[in-house]
């Protein structure tokens, strides 16, 4: 016996025979009856109307829903890609003011550190040497003797006026230093027999006689705050650094080694003073408190290291070395930490050290081109530029413009 269901919507179901021969209770025959209806319906799509599509005769029709137009879309904004670049070393700035022998003497010279606008600023028959930037960077002071002995003068900086001379006496004064308000003038000189300390106003008045003693007293360089001089003498024996208050000539012995001490530095802040001594067997860098307190060893070689100088922001020492066999610019932490930094490298002289206002370049004087010129080294150790092309003569002794 068949069975036909009909449902609305669908096809006719045929009940096949066999159904009924099963020995099924009514309720199993009905759920596996609504089983079938269920499947089927599943399975039976409803008839689409194809007319217009590919392959299907008619015309076609325009489509409801089009591809979107891509370019109609907003697209979220992209992050630019951003590349790091490496910050290029800042260029040396200021002045630098040298002595030359070109012109047949020595004479006084100034020009731009990148080694531009070159002036001469001295031009007689007599030597012009060590020159010294006055705190305002206009004004050079320098010793001459042009005069048949050796004084001290100072000049304009740009070149358009006659130095001006402050010492007058018969004997040899040298070693002249600005005070840091740049109103009076320190030096040495031998008018007494001996060397001795002085100092006098810029204008050549009030001349005063610091030290005074049958001893040698040299190299005078004022503190910071201008109320101290510190220099080297040998009144105790051998040479040491004292400090004499410019107030009451009050002194004091900073450093009492038997070995010598020379070279005397005073800190950009007043509180130590960096120096050479031979108090461990060769030459040495030390630094020490203005009091005579917390002595540190900085150097330790067995070759020979001078004339230090501070950086202006106070953290490091710039010095000379001849521990690779010849003399070569180093620089160490002030505090005597961290690694050692050699500036220059070559079988020549290099020498006479001085900082650059942002303590980030060191000018001095090699000759490691057969010549004596000036060179200016970055401290990063990323290379050092020829300042001077005399390559005839002679050009050193270099100082930068605090300004």
């Amino acid at each position: 016996m068949k069975t036909t269901i009909n449902l609305r919507g669908m096809r006719r179901i045929t009940i096949p025979p066999t159904l009924h021969k099963l020995n099924r209770k009514p309720v199993e025959v009905v759920a596996i009856l609504c089983l079938i209806v269920v499947v089927l319906s599943a399975c039976t799509l409803p008839e689409i109307d194809l007319e217009g599509a590919a392959g299907v005769d008619g015309e076609p029709t325009e489509m409801a829903i089009r591809p979107t137009d891509v370019t109609s879309l907003e697209r979220p904004s992209a992050t630019p890609l951003i590349i790091p670049t490496q910050t290029p070393y800042p260029s040396p700035t200021g002045r630098i003011a040298f002595v030359s022998f070109r012109d047949g003497n020595n004479e006084i010279y100034v020009s731009n550190a990148d080694g531009t606008g070159l002036i001469r600023l001295t031009n007689n028959k007599g030597d012009e040497i060590s020159p010294v930037w006055h705190p305002l960077g206009d004004l050079l002071l320098f010793q001459s003797s042009r005069e048949g002995n050796w004084d001290i003068y100072y000049i304009r900086a740009n070149g358009n006026t006659l130095p001006v001379r402050i010492t007058t006496h018969p004997s040899k004064d040298s070693g002249g230093a600005w005070s840091p308000q740049g109103n009076r003038i320190a030096f040495e000189s031998f008018r007494d027999g001996n060397w001795e300390i002085y100092i006098i106003d810029a204008d050549g008045t009030q001349l005063r006689r610091l030290t005074n003693n049958s001893a040698g007293d040299t190299d005078p360089v004022w503190s910071p705050e201008g109320n101290r001089i510190a220099f080297k003498s040998n009144l105790n024996g051998n040479s040491d650094i004292y400090i004499i208050q410019i107030t009451n000539d009050q002194l004091t012995r900073l450093t009492t080694s038997e070995a010598p001490d020379s070279d005397p530095a005073w800190s950009p802040t007043g509180e130590q003073i960096a120096f050479r001594s031979w108090r461990d067997g060769n030459a040495e860098i030390y630094v020490i408190n203005s009091d005579g307190t917390g002595l540190v060893r900085i150097t330790n070689n067995l070759a020979e290291d001078g004339v230090p100088v501070w950086s202006p922001d106070g953290t490091k020492l710039a010095f000379k070395s001849e521990r690779d066999g010849d003399w070569d610019i180093f620089v160490k932490n002030a505090d005597g930490s961290g690694e050692l930094v050699r500036l220059s490298e070559n079988g020549t002289f290099d020498g006479y050290p001085t900082w650059s206002p942002d303590s980030l370049h060191i000018v001095f004087q090699s000759d490691m081109n057969g010549q004596m010129e000036i060179y200016i080294a970055k401290i990063d150790q990323s290379g050092f530029v020829r300042l001077t092309f005399n390559n005839t003569s002679f050009d050193g002794f270099p100082a930068w413009s605090p300004k």
